[in-house]
């Protein structure tokens, strides 16, 4: 008997400092600290101002801006291409690319060209560097006419003429001087930064036309093979042109497939509860070529009553 209380001590001697630290694990009203995750480091260029306002004078054609920026880093900074929002809208680097050593200063030039337009103008330009991009906001409030006072503004004739000229040939924004908008800006890119130069610029702008949707709320399934199809192709009688190559578009095909791949990932389809036994051609047949959602229909008249 005294054997055995002997071994049991042993081994409770052996075990306890085994089972003290999963006691105190387990101890309650202890919880465990996660780490927080590692910060962004910060963008390493530093700019006077990101957005610019300036008051233009009566019959002024031209503003200029200039944004002052410092490579803050320790390392280089190529800025290797500026893109802007639209035509009339140029900015100017001292060298493309331009090389910033750590702390550098430098300064993009912008000019906005003010003919025919009043009211308040809003224009962005994007920095392509190798830090990522960056967007530089510039807004020019310009002074109506005097015989303008009940007209509407240069800008809302300019957008209602653009607009006129893509409902008669949709593929009107990929030539001429809507290239440099449309066309310029995609050269090269792939997946987000394809759609932020190509698709943004029409489905996110400020001032998008009624008849071009917002992507992010659509109200049908969506996948893969449907973004890719319309991108491919467009919608004939709208002003969703075709993008292919083939097709009169700027885009090669391995470009729209990351476009189509980034969207399927970032825009996720109509919630399965909402479909009913409804599901795309595309679920069977990942060939087929996933069709517009049907109109709505009209809600029935209530019956009417007895005279």
């Amino acid at each position: 008997m005294r054997q055995l209380l002997v071994i049991i001590t042993v081994l409770l001697v052996q075990l306890g400092p085994i089972g003290a630290p999963a006691l105190r694990a387990q101890a309650p009203g202890q919880t465990q600290v996660i780490p927080p995750p590692p910060a962004e480091p910060p963008f390493p260029l530093a700019f006077d101002a990101t957005m610019k306002t300036q008051d233009a004078k009566a019959g002024q054609e031209t503003s200029v801006f200039a944004f002052a920026l410092t490579n803050t880093s320790a390392a280089p900074v190529v800025i290797k291409a500026v893109n802007s929002s639209c035509g009339c809208t140029v900015a100017s680097l001292p060298s493309k690319p331009w090389n910033l050593a750590p702390g550098e200063h430098g300064e993009v030039k912008v000019n906005v060209d003010l003919r025919n337009k009043w009211g308040m103008l809003t224009k962005s330009i994007t920095l392509d560097t190798s830090a990522g991009y960056k967007p530089l906001i510039i807004r020019v409030n310009i002074p109506e006419p005097p015989a303008a006072a009940q007209a509407p503004s240069g800008v809302d004739m300019n957008r209602q003429r653009n607009m006129l000229v893509a409902m008669n040939d949709r593929q009107a924004v990929f030539k001429g001087d809507c290239a440099r908008c449309h066309v310029e800006p995609a050269r090269g890119k792939m997946g987000k930064e394809l759609y932020t130069a190509a698709c943004a610029i029409c489905h996110e702008g400020p001032h998008r036309a009624g008849m071009v949707p917002d992507l992010h709320t659509l109200k049908h399934p969506t996948n893969y093979e449907y973004w890719k199809f319309w991108t491919t192709s467009g919608k004939p009688n709208s002003l969703m042109p075709a993008f292919a190559k083939n097709l009169g578009g700027p885009l090669s095909a391995e470009q729209i497939e990351s476009l189509a791949d980034y969207l399927t990932k970032t825009i996720p389809s109509r919630p399965a509860a909402f479909l009913g036994t409804r599901n795309l051609p595309v679920a069977q047949n990942p060939g087929a070529v996933p069709p517009l959602p049907p109109a709505p229909q009209s809600p029935p008249l209530p019956p009417q009553g007895k005279n």
